[in-house]
């Protein structure tokens, strides 16, 4: 220890002699010297004002022009703070414009039976709609409103089901898309078929999407407006049921327009049709780009994994199967993600809990930069406006009649007519844009010194240049004075010496 103390004070000791021997190579200016500097830079500096101080003979106007220059550096100073306290507050604008064009991308179009199952199959699994009901839970939170005994039935079935695998029962026994559901198709005067359909899951089961991004090669566009996509559907309430007791008391199809690149989203965005209805959907296309933190809310660095484009939809499902497989150990078949597919028993004793427990500490949050799922920086929406008629007429129902080989009735409570065309070629841009960007902020500055003290640039250069050589000169003097006051320390040797030497006495 004491070798490393002495080793320490050496060092010091020696570092001390090289910085004095380095600042007596460079003499301190003398007061005269320093006051000419001074004087040369008040008459030479591009900031206006100072040299007119200096250079007066005249005591009033030399106050004068003091007063004059404080104020303009106070009021400058004051300019400055105003505006990078502006500038830090992040504001933003925003503008719409609209773009013309000679084609337009197509949406993507989801189709649901308002009833569910084939009446066949729930004979046979009457358990199916609460069953349903629970599985289903995992794309929006929502309370289990059934009685208590159709719970125990639903925790008996699923315990004595342990190899019940509820994804294949809905994908067989759900509603399904072909040439007796599908009458007819036409998209943009050329006909299309359920082949043109993709296979997707939802809350209502069994859904079917044209235009699906991921399944065709070419995007479909359509190049005058007013027409679109037609479609004639047969809901076949003989042969399709649902449980009224859970709300589900509609007949007709719920749709959802989208875009190709996002997964559809029922909830609280569903439109419906009723059957004996021709529904006239007129679509827009609007495109909104968010700005990031701390302009806006977005964050560009976020990718799902499971999904080619950001939404936060498709963000939100990806979170609550991160949690779900790391407490249950599996995914559940409507979120995605890799992994063991959690059965109903799963479903029962851990994917519900664990998904009340994310309810309850916000794991999955959406809106804010700082959320789980912030808003996306770009997103394409579809607002639409929807009108009815009634459908067939008079003289259609007899020629549907006749065509079908099925009664008026039959068709009057079974056939739904939707229509979904554009009704401009062109889209809306709203932007949210930075209301100061870093030039404007630079160009503002330099305005307000340009405006209040003639300053520049060069000009605050100037002046660092100056204050630095003072603060050169000030730490000059004060290490020769550090050194000076080192050299006058008695060695410790010597009091040692002295101290012995007061034992003896």
């Amino acid at each position: 220890m004491e070798q490393t103390e002495k080793s320490k004070v050496y060092a010091e000791n020696g570092l001390l002699e090289k910085i004095k021997l380095c600042l007596s190579k460079k003499p301190l200016p003398s007061p005269t010297d320093r006051k000419k500097f001074d004087h040369d830079f008040a008459i030479s500096t591009s900031f206006h004002g100072i040299h007119n101080i200096v250079q007066n003979q005249s005591k009033i106007r030399t106050v004068l022009w003091l007063v004059v220059v404080l104020g303009s550096v106070s009021l400058v100073t004051w300019q400055i703070y105003s505006r990078l306290l502006n500038y830090f507050t992040w504001p933003t604008t925003t503008s719409i414009e609209v773009q013309y064009v000679e084609k337009m991308e197509f949406p993507a179009v989801t189709f649901c039976n308002l009833n569910r199952f084939q009446t066949d199959a729930v004979a046979k699994f009457g358990v199916i709609f609460f069953l349903w009901h629970i599985v289903s839970k995992v794309l929006h939170l929502r309370e289990i409103t059934a009685n208590s005994t159709g719970s125990r039935e639903a925790t008996d079935f699923a315990a004595s089901h342990q190899n019940f695998s509820i994804a294949e029962f809905i994908r067989n026994k759900g509603f399904y898309l072909n040439n007796s559901t599908l009458l007819d198709c036409e998209f943009f005067g050329k006909p299309c078929s359920p082949k043109d359909f993709a296979h997707v899951f939802t809350e209502y089961g069994n859904c079917f999407t044209f235009n699906h991004g991921e399944t065709l090669q070419a995007k479909r566009k359509v190049s005058v407006s007013g027409r679109g996509l037609r479609l004639l559907f047969n809901v076949n309430q003989e042969a399709f049921t649902d449980n009224p007791a859970l709300g589900f008391v509609d007949a007709g199809i719920i749709f959802v327009i989208h875009s190709p690149k996002k997964v559809p989203q029922f909830d609280g965005l569903g439109l419906l049709s009723p059957v004996g209805m021709h529904a006239r959907v007129t679509i827009r296309q609007v495109k909104t780009v968010h700005q990031e933190y701390p302009w806006g809310e977005c964050n560009p660095n976020i990718k799902l994994q499971n999904f080619s484009s950001y939404s936060t939809s498709g963000c939100l499902k990806e979170c609550k199967a991160q949690h779900i497989k790391k407490q249950c150990g599996c995914v559940p078949f409507l979120l995605p993600g890799n992994g063991i597919e959690c059965d109903l028993q799963k479903h029962f004793s851990c994917v519900s809990p664990v998904l009340d427990h994310i309810e309850f500490k916000d794991l999955c949050t959406v809106g804010t930069h700082n959320s789980s799922c912030p808003v996306s920086c770009e997103e394409t929406e579809y607002p639409a406006t929807i009108s009815y008629s009634s459908f067939p007429s008079q003289k259609a129902l007899k020629y549907l009649s006749r065509k079908l080989n099925q009664s008026r009735k039959y068709i009057r409570e079974n056939l739904v007519k939707i229509e979904i065309n554009y009704s401009d070629l062109n889209y809306k841009i709203t932007q949210q844009q930075k209301a100061v960007s870093v030039s404007e902020l630079l160009a503002d500055l330099g305005g307000q010194l340009g405006l209040f003290c003639g300053a520049s640039l060069i000009t605050i250069i100037e002046i660092i240049e100056y204050l630095f050589t003072n603060f050169y000169w000030i730490c000059i003097f004060f290490l020769l004075k550090i050194s000076e006051m080192t050299q006058w320390t008695p060695p410790p040797q010597n009091r040692l010496g002295n101290k012995n030497r007061i034992e003896e006495c």
